[in-house]
């Protein structure tokens, strides 16, 4: 059904929820053993914590059945479906709308209307004011002796659940406006989150870019320099020359590819771009293996032969 889907953006802890859950079945139990053992008013005791009783097997199925450490917007509605009609059996046992606790039953509604979807809120809304009208007009009596006294004008009896009902309208809207902003700039930091995350990705990746381009360089100026050695001595071969000469071209076509994976892709390569000394290029190729290899590579450049003099 299309009112059962759910969204990421509708949801809220379970652990919370829980814990709410916990709070208002203590305080019945609290509530109604007190009345009844310590006051010695008579109602339905038995049933009352039975109703009580169901409250707390379905805290104890959301702590060890239900897995998931968020409530979807469908299965918010069911246990908050079930939290109405819980309290409003209960109150219908104890005197209905006239009963003071009956105040708890907007609880459940305005909890769910900064959490949940503008339908889920709505039908939980609906099924409030529901419980409210079907309180006022059918309900065991109040425990005794409070039913021996209590008598009231109809106006007084009938202006409860206006009063209930008009709060719960009151309450939901603005607690729904409120809870819109909130998921408003919820969304909002996210999307920020992400495109942060994205950026720094990115950046990560042209680091590397720019890593792997220096060290290519230097394999590139080495074939580079052979191959400009090779066009020298093979000049008056036409068939290597153009070998040579495709071989030299696509040396030049990866090093501008290489430029442009840089982070400043109009940095020149020092390297390949300006003229060096055979000893510069040299130290450059040694130092491009010592990346590549763990061995120790020496050259040393003081052992040059001293040419001969003509006699």
């Amino acid at each position: 059904m299309e009112f059962f889907e759910t969204s990421k953006q509708y949801s809220f802890k379970k652990s919370t929820y829980i814990n709410l859950r916990w709070i208002g079945v203590i305080g019945q139990l609290i509530a109604v053993n007190f009345v009844y053992l310590i006051l010695n008013f008579k109602f339905n005791f038995l049933l009352s914590n039975l109703i009580i009783i169901f409250g707390v097997v379905s805290n104890f199925y959301l702590i060890y059945i239900y897995k998931k450490t968020q409530l979807s917007d469908r299965s918010a509605f069911v246990f908050l479906f079930l939290d109405i009609i819980q309290l409003g059996i209960l109150l219908y046992l104890t005197g209905g709308i006239v009963n003071p606790f009956v105040i708890f039953l907007l609880i459940p509604s305005v909890f769910s209307s900064s959490n949940l979807s503008f339908k889920t809120n709505s039908l939980l809304v609906g099924l409030t004011g529901i419980t409210i009208i079907i309180l006022t007009f059918y309900s065991k009596d109040l425990p005794s002796p409070l039913s021996e006294h209590y008598h009231v004008s109809p106006y007084y009896y009938f202006s409860i659940p206006i009063a209930l009902i008009v709060a719960l309208v009151f309450l939901n809207y603005f607690a729904m406006t409120f809870g819109s902003q909130s998921r408003l700039r919820k969304d909002a930091l996210s999307k920020m989150e992400e495109v942060m995350a994205q950026e720094h990705e990115l950046l990560s990746l042209g680091g590397q870019a720019a890593a792997a381009a220096h060290s290519l360089g230097t394999p590139l100026s080495t074939i580079k320099i052979i191959t400009q050695d090779l066009a020298k001595q093979l000049k008056n071969n036409k068939e290597l020359k153009k070998d040579i000469e495709l071989l030299n071209s696509q040396v030049e076509r990866c090093d501008e590819i290489l430029k442009r994976l840089s982070l400043n892709p109009v940095e020149e390569d020092d390297f390949i771009d300006k003229d060096l000394t055979v000893r510069e290029y040299l130290s450059e190729i040694i130092s491009s293996f010592k990346e590549i290899s763990s061995k120790n590579f020496v050259f040393n450049f003081d052992q040059d032969s001293n040419p001969k003099k003509n006699n």
